[in-house]
C-alpha cells in the first residue's frame, strides 16, 4: 500500500495528489463525523419542510421537490456511519473523501 506522511505531500517531490492514500484514521474519523452532522442538518431541514409543507398545505411543487434531498442525505448518513464503525478494514482513504456528497450541487 502506498501511504504518505501526515503532512499529506511527498518528502521527495514536495508535491501532493489526490490519488495517494492517506493512512490517518483521526483525519477520515474527523472528516466522516463531520459529514454525518451535515446529513443530519440536511435531515432536519428536510422534516421541518414537510412539517410546514403539510401545515401551511402548499401546493409548491419546488417545496415538495427539496424533500428528496432527504434520500441522498439518509444514504450518505449510514455510509458515514458503516464506515466509522470499520475502523479495523480501513486501508487509508484518498484526498477527495474531504468533498461531501453535496459538493457536486455546487456547494452550500
Amino acid at each position: 500500500m502506498n501511504t504518505i506522511p501526515p503532512t499529506h505531500k511527498c518528502p521527495n517531490c514536495d508535491s501532493f495528489s489526490h490519488d495517494w492514500l492517506i493512512d490517518d484514521w483521526e483525519t477520515f474519523a474527523a472528516i466522516k463525523h463531520r459529514h454525518i452532522r451535515y446529513n443530519q442538518l440536511i435531515i432536519g431541514l428536510v422534516l421541518v419542510n414537510v412539517l410546514a409543507a403539510l401545515i401551511f398545505q402548499s401546493s409548491n411543487g419546488f417545496q415538495w421537490m427539496l424533500n428528496l434531498l432527504f434520500i441522498p442525505a439518509a444514504i450518505s448518513w449510514f455510509y458515514c456511519r458503516k464506515e466509522l464503525k470499520a475502523k479495523a478494514e480501513y486501508k487509508g482513504h484518498r484526498g477527495n473523501v474531504v468533498f461531501p456528497w453535496f459538493s457536486g450541487f455546487g456547494g452550500f
